[in-house]
């Protein structure tokens, strides 16, 4: 099994068109079937089934395909390291969420790259179990997180609290407190912050299908930005744009008491003599 075997079968997989992988691998298409079929033959499996219409992945291919993206990023992670330590005294890759990054973290690694010039960062998004995973494979040396794993092979530490804030940048209305029981008469639109948070949603107001739903903080804010909509969002975020008066915060009851979110740092135990001085300066912001 070699690398460009791997990354064949990657650029296959989500062009599904051996055609079309050629032209962005700049390679043959013939050398691109001779890639695939070594690696099936490596495997002893078909990663493929091909036939004039179309390209798709079989069972054992769509089990592999994972295995074979972490062995790139692991290789390209690895190669990308090496070469940095000819530049730099440390290399450190940061994983977290996107609505973390944007709203929280942003000025702690700004400050952080201040203080420690001669150490490479390198930032990295996606879900807390991404991040989970990447720290396992040796990608990520450092990850802030909303799910905590409980893996004995990674520390996990308390990071941040924050309240839930309901917001909206409608100009009328809302003058008295909103009963939040009665969301589906309202203008919301809904996004996910966690497991707690999830719960709690679900205990005090149900199970329910929204005509407006997203994962993406930056999305959801400009929504409750536009006027038309209002939403639930952690206090790191409806702080900064209630303050710009940019939202207005907008006073509710439930219930239950909402949650607090909770974000968490974690890094392998293994690594903790590379990451202390950035776990040393997280903790202190």
């Amino acid at each position: 099994m070699e690398i460009q075997q791997l990354r064949a079968f990657l650029s296959v997989a989500q062009t599904k068109n051996f055609t079309k992988s050629a032209e962005l691998m700049f390679i043959s298409q013939s050398t691109v079937t001779m890639r695939i079929k070594a690696l099936e033959q490596a495997l002893g499996k078909r990663l493929f089934e091909r036939d004039n219409r179309q390209v798709l992945l079989t069972p054992a291919g769509k089990e592999f395909l994972d295995y074979a993206r972490r062995i790139i990023d692991l290789v390209e992670e690895g190669s990308r390291k090496v070469n940095v330590e000819e530049t730099y005294e440390d290399s450190l890759v940061v994983g977290s969420l996107h609505s973390l990054w944007n709203y929280l973290l942003f000025p702690i690694m700004k400050e952080f790259q201040g203080k420690h010039p001669r150490t490479a960062l390198r930032f990295i998004t996606g879900h807390s179990w991404d991040i989970v995973q990447q720290i396992l494979d040796g990608v990520i040396d450092f990850g802030i997180v909303l799910i905590p794993p409980t893996l004995s092979e990674i520390e996990v530490l308390p990071f941040k609290k924050e309240e839930i804030r309901l917001v909206s940048n409608i100009h009328s209305g809302f003058t008295e407190e909103i009963d939040l029981t009665n969301i589906n008469d309202l203008p919301y639109i809904h996004m996910d912050w966690g497991p707690n948070y999830s719960r709690w949603f679900e205990e005090n107001i149900g199970k329910h299908t929204f005509s407006l739903m997203v994962d993406h903080a930056s999305l959801y804010v400009q929504y409750l930005q536009s006027g038309d909509y209002i939403g639930l969002l952690p206090s790191v975020i409806a702080d900064t744009f209630i303050q710009r008066g940019e939202l207005k915060s907008l006073s509710f009851r439930s219930k239950t008491k909402p949650p607090i979110i909770q974000s968490y740092i974690i890094y392998p135990k293994r690594k903790l003599d590379l990451i202390k001085k950035l776990l040393e300066h997280m903790l202190q912001a």
